[in-house]
């Protein structure tokens, strides 16, 4: 993917270039907005206020006319507004003003692209694990994770940590929540299929992206939560090889980590419509950004998570794991397989392939997972 390096605000990596001077570079609009009382000092084109747009570099063409195979990275967490430092008060997408911790929630905006929101659906009963880490070797659980990967392109795995652990983890996300230490998130699609032109709406979590910067700043305050990025990467870079051998796919590198949190009580029905991460073999036709696994770990208190009552349960459409359906109606024709974030559950699915959704979180608890995305070729 094309390297814009890290955005001037939060070190998250970047999506784009101000469209203006095409130099300073953000992970999106929330950041290019806190940004532009300094930027505005050397932007050469405008001393105006930044459009609600950033303009994404277009692909270029290859010697044969074709666009070559590199792209911004798009959407999701390159997407997120994330300026994701303790004691900065995040922006709404709309405007300036710091969010109002027990405000009214907003309407939901529909996405730019007609046919990518979709009515939630009610969850299935939760699948059980396909893997459990604990008791065999590493060899045992990469193969055992790509052949379920190979299958049906979604696998749910027990991680196995200790319930000592499970409690700190969850206790440093939700001190990090009571702080209003997360930021509002913003999800992007194309103002037309294959437009350069990105439209970013709101989403009903609020994030923060684990960058090594960010990790530095709250040092104390999330040494569980970095273990639990540091072993996500262990679990990716795990099953590198074995991909490769079975799939030709190689994994090249992977984001921060991205803690989320959905609050049915902030938000009512706090959910994300059905989507994929990669969405370059839709009918959105954007750019590939090079993400091939997405790998979600689930925190919370210990105690079960009924998805009938709590809500807030992963829904994976069971489509053809190698393509992509070419829009959300496609992909609800096929079966629909729920997961329930529990405490010590990791699910890994294919980013580029696989749509699914967070059904709407009804109950009082807050809903917390890690999320990182590993690129690949």
């Amino acid at each position: 993917p094309m390297e814009l390096g890290p955005c001037r605000v939060c070190g998250c990596p970047a999506l784009a270039r101000c469209s203006r001077c095409q130099e300073a570079a953000y992970c999106g609009p929330e950041c290019q907005r806190a940004d532009w009382q300094i930027h505005k000092q050397s932007c050469h084109r405008s001393r105006e206020a930044p459009a609600e747009r950033l303009q994404v570099p277009a692909v270029p063409a290859g010697p044969a006319g074709q666009a070559a195979a590199v792209a911004p990275k798009q959407k999701e967490i390159e997407w997120d507004a994330v300026r994701a430092m303790l004691g900065q008060a995040p922006a709404r997408p709309s405007d300036d003003r710091a969010d109002e911790a027990a405000g009214p929630a907003e309407p939901r905006v529909s996405g730019a692209s007609p046919g990518w929101q979709s009515s939630p659906t009610h969850p299935t009963t939760p699948a059980p694990f396909d893997v459990h880490l604990v008791g065999k070797n590493n060899v045992e659980v990469a193969q055992a994770v790509v052949a379920k990967l190979k299958e049906r392109g979604v696998c749910v795995i027990k991680a196995g940590a200790e319930r000592a652990f499970h409690k700190a983890v969850h206790m440093e996300a939700k001190q990090l929540w009571d702080a209003g230490a997360y930021t509002s998130a913003s999800k992007g699609s194309p103002s037309s299929p294959g437009s350069h032109e990105i439209t970013f709406n709101a989403r009903d979590d609020k994030v923060i992206c684990l960058s090594s910067s960010v990790l530095d700043a709250l040092g104390k305050k999330v040494q569980a939560l970095k273990k639990v990025d540091e072993q996500l990467a262990n679990f990716g870079w795990g099953i590198k090889q074995i991909l490769e051998d079975q799939l030709g796919l190689s994994l090249t590198k992977r984001t921060p980590g991205m803690l989320s949190c959905y609050d049915g009580q902030k938000v009512p029905d706090a959910q994300y419509g059905f989507h994929v991460d990669n969405p370059y073999m839709t009918n959105m036709a954007v750019p590939d950004d090079g993400r091939r696994l997405t790998l979600i770990f689930y925190i919370s208190d210990g105690q079960h998570w009924d998805v009938q009552k709590d809500g807030g349960a992963l829904q994976v459409c069971m489509s053809d794991p190698r393509r992509a359906p070419s829009s959300t109606a496609e992909a609800l024709t096929h079966p629909l397989f729920t997961v329930a974030p529990d405490c010590d559950t990791l699910v890994a699915f294919w980013s580029h392939t696989m749509f699914h959704a967070v059904l709407p979180v009804t109950g009082t608890k807050p809903r917390f997972a890690l999320s990182t995305w590993f690129m690949g070729s």
